[in-house]
């Protein structure tokens, strides 16, 4: 499938599916639409999280103490989101469809770093095509906002902190697992 350039991110709370609904709208006007459960946000949540705190750490210039590291994430992400335009409203007409009209049910994830800086998130169903997502700093924080905000209106009782509850995070390459590749989530 042909790379796109990601114009808008939209996420918002289905009480009929008790779901998040997904679009991706490109520049090339296709739209992209997912569903994402409770249990896939869950535990998608810690990812997208070290993501953030890695690349806060990668991008300090001097060496952050671990109690100082949540404040550092929490500025850098009020920063990214303030510099992010959420007042333009979704646009509500593509021209194509890719993976069709209806929403396909995300069940794989991964996060991976890219060499030129970043991320690659990818999104996959259990079956069929999905979509791999390339996202800079702001992108990532903003697509976490958006994330925190439909979780917050979806009354599911998850807590999308920045930092682990009462943790100290000092450890950011735990993202990586074990062969020090990606994050991946089946």
């Amino acid at each position: 499938m042909s790379a796109h350039r990601i114009h808008q991110i939209q996420v918002l709370f289905s009480a009929e599916e008790d779901r998040l609904q997904l679009r991706i709208n490109t520049h090339g006007r296709s739209e992209f639409r997912f569903w994402l459960t409770r249990r896939f946000i869950k535990r998608l949540w810690p990812g997208l999280r070290q993501a953030m705190e890695t690349h806060v750490q990668l991008e300090s210039t001097t060496p952050v103490d671990p109690h100082n590291r949540a404040a550092l994430l929490s500025f850098v992400h009020q920063q990214a989101v303030s510099e992010t335009d959420f007042a333009t409203r979704y646009q509500e007409e593509p021209c194509e469809m890719p993976l069709g009209a209806v929403p396909v049910l995300v069940t794989r994830a991964r996060i991976e770093p890219r060499e030129q800086g970043g991320y690659l998130l990818g999104l996959h169903p259990q079956t069929s095509y999905g979509i791999e997502v390339a996202m800079d700093p702001k992108l990532l924080h903003s697509f976490c906002k958006l994330i925190i905000d439909a979780v917050g209106k979806a009354d599911w009782d998850l807590s999308l902190a920045l930092a682990p509850a009462g943790k100290v995070v000092t450890d950011v390459g735990t993202m990586y697992g074990p062969n020090g590749s990606n994050y991946t989530i089946n």
